[in-house]
């Protein structure tokens, strides 16, 4: 019984003395450190931007989450960026998951993460500023079948807050008998105006 009662000691006073470093410097998680968006980086992405040309319609959602416990490391916690999107071309609408996000009880289930912020210049920027913070995420298809990286950074586009989005690299998990997944987002550089 004493036994139980000291590892409850040891854990509870190792739950309040949780470290808080700032998201930045994050390079792995480390048991009771808290992993806190100190600069409020991803509060600048939260709202709803709107990429639309020709016959394409793209729509990402982003909403923050704050201490997401991190499973399989003990008292480890992270802020982080969720999102949905919405995809329309040539009158089809391929996905809408917008209403969607943040309803997800595992914020790594959505369609849009982002856990990682940085200081750029951000990759295939030419025109970011040294010392510009971005933040690097992975979209997915629903279900999964086939993801991608992004890097992002906030803009003002025309006079309007917006933000210049990369999306590249998909990395397709299929079946046997379709082995190359369509996405349902699109890939390449997209400026995206914030709508709300």
């Amino acid at each position: 019984m004493k036994n139980i009662i000291l590892t409850l000691v040891i854990i509870s006073l190792s739950a309040l003395n949780a470290q808080t470093i700032n998201i930045k410097e994050k390079v792995k998680f480390i048991p009771g450190v808290y992993f806190k968006d100190t600069d409020q980086v991803f509060d600048q992405f939260t709202g709803t931007y709107r990429y639309q040309s020709g016959n394409q319609l793209f729509e990402i959602k982003f909403q923050k989450k704050v201490h997401v416990p991190i499973d399989g490391v003990l008292n480890c916690h992270i802020d982080m960026l969720v999102g949905g999107y919405k995809h329309v071309f040539d009158g089809l609408e391929l996905h809408n998951g917008l209403a969607q996000t943040g309803t997800f009880p595992d914020p790594y289930y959505e369609t849009i993460d982002s856990d990682i912020i940085k200081i750029g210049p951000a990759p295939g920027c030419n025109e970011c500023n040294v010392g510009e913070s971005f933040i690097i995420g992975i979209i997915t298809n629903p279900g999964g079948n086939a993801s991608s990286t992004f890097y992002a950074r906030k803009i003002i586009h025309n006079g309007l807050p917006a933000i210049s989005i990369l999306i590249h690299y998909s990395i397709g998990v299929a079946p046997e008998n379709n082995p190359t997944p369509t996405n349902l987002y699109p890939l390449g550089k997209f400026i995206m105006v914030k709508v709300d």
